[in-house]
């Protein structure tokens, strides 16, 4: 066909000799056009064929909006869209959001957004604003998840974020509190704080709670007939999980119920215009307790981690620690692994009768000297209280189990053998 000849594309696609390339093309009710090539016929084929459908049933304007609408428009929709799905609006996706504006521009066209920008924004993040390479990743992954939402909103046809590649920076953390030491002196401190904190502390450590469903924490969600806690919708994974109480745990709520159980809530005002209210925010009581008491690089979620650790330097198995931190993954509690002394020693022993070994051998301990059979691995209850006597006694770890966590940098000692783990239950 000569270079100068009008092309017919209203009976289909067309080869073009000249670019090696299918060319489709249609014209959209409000004359508009839209084009595209194609390597292959049937590729080409199928692309006309849908816009040719779309004019016919009316939706042919999803095609035509990418041109028309602006980064600003469309994240003023995503923001409505998100506060009424996402918990983490506020404190994740809004932020992201604001983000992507200032690096890219409200006025300038979504369809114009192109990955060289976001790999711009990243840059920006990291050299400019200093921020974390982590911090840089969720930002991407909302920039991400917004573009993914306009495509099918059909306010834009491509994801520019979609080859744009993630730091993946490991920062995964495993800071726990010195039961011999550092517990202590912060439940001292805290004890000069609001009444509720060092009560927070206690439970925090004794159930491996969230922040957020701490406070949230009502006295209908706390079953003390059958000694449970039952976070229903809350979770950071969106899943019910029941929390059992040991007797530490149950013996701090029942000393709370007396204080405030007339009230909805279990940690509330007790006076002043708010009471009644429950509180909502403990970070700068948290922090100045952690500083009086000299503990360095400690946060509020490293409770959490301290929990999750002390059960782990116990021996029990990081099956039963997944269920109890209500990990969505497996992989969430790995990362307490090389604290326990029971992961993996079994496994290893299924070569012995490879080479010859009917049963495993093993060094003798001071019990099987003395005739003693090996004691089972302890219960929740026997690895955080010391009221359990003389079970929990019998599997508490020597100080020479217990070595430098690479991740926390802290050496932490489990008492002697015979001798509950201190600092834990009962002050």
């Amino acid at each position: 066909m000569p270079r100068n000849q009008k092309k017919n594309y209203s009976a289909g696609p067309i080869w073009d000799e000249e670019v090696k390339r299918w060319l489709a093309e249609v014209v959209y009710p409000d004359d508009s056009r839209g084009r595209r090539r194609f390597r292959r016929q049937r590729d080409a084929q199928i692309w006309w064929a849908a816009q040719r459908k779309a004019i016919e049933d009316g939706s042919w304007e999803v095609a035509t909006k990418p041109n028309r609408v602006s980064l600003g428009d469309a994240v003023a929709q995503y923001r409505e869209h998100s506060k009424a799905h996402h918990r983490s609006f506020s404190t994740y996706v809004d932020n992201g959001l604001t983000v992507l504006e200032k690096a890219i521009g409200i006025a300038t066209p979504l369809k114009d957004v192109t990955t060289a920008n976001i790999e711009q924004m990243k840059l920006q993040r990291l050299d400019n604003d200093k921020v974390s390479k982590s911090t840089v990743d969720k930002n991407v992954a909302v920039a991400k998840s917004f573009f993914n939402w306009c495509i099918h909103q059909g306010l834009t046809s491509a994801n520019p974020v979609k080859k744009v590649k993630l730091f993946h920076e490991d920062n995964e953390r495993v800071r726990f509190l010195d039961p011999e030491t550092e517990y202590p002196m912060l439940l001292a401190e805290a004890r000069q704080g609001p009444w509720y904190l060092e009560p927070i502390i206690v439970l925090d450590v004794n159930t491996g709670l969230r922040r957020r469903n701490m406070l949230d924490l009502r006295w209908d969600q706390v079953d003390f007939k059958r000694r449970i806690i039952r976070i229903e919708s809350r979770t950071k994974n969106g899943r019910p999980h029941n929390l059992p109480l040991n007797d530490t745990a149950f013996q701090k709520l029942q000393e709370v119920h007396q204080k405030t159980g007339a009230y909805q809530h279990v940690f509330v005002h007790l006076d002043g215009k708010f009471e009644g209210q429950p509180i909502t925010d403990i970070k700068n009581a948290f922090n100045g307790a952690v500083v009086r008491a000299k503990i360095h690089d400690f946060r509020f979620h490293d409770l959490r981690h301290t929990f999750c650790s002390w059960l782990a330097i116990r021996g029990v198995s990081l099956n039963a620690i997944q269920k109890l931190a209500g990990h969505a993954s497996i992989k969430m509690t790995l990362r307490y692994a090389h604290l326990s002394p029971r992961y993996l020693s079994d496994e290893v022993k299924a070569l012995d009768p490879v080479q010859g070994n009917g049963k495993p051998q093993t060094t003798p301990d001071a019990n099987q000297v003395s005739g003693s059979k090996e004691e089972p691995a302890p219960s929740v209850a026997e690895a955080l209280d010391p009221e359990t006597g003389e079970e929990a006694a019998k599997t508490a770890l020597p100080p020479s189990r217990l070595g430098r966590s690479p991740r926390s940098q802290q050496a932490v000692k489990a008492g002697k053998p015979g001798q509950p783990m201190h600092g834990i239950g009962k002050k």
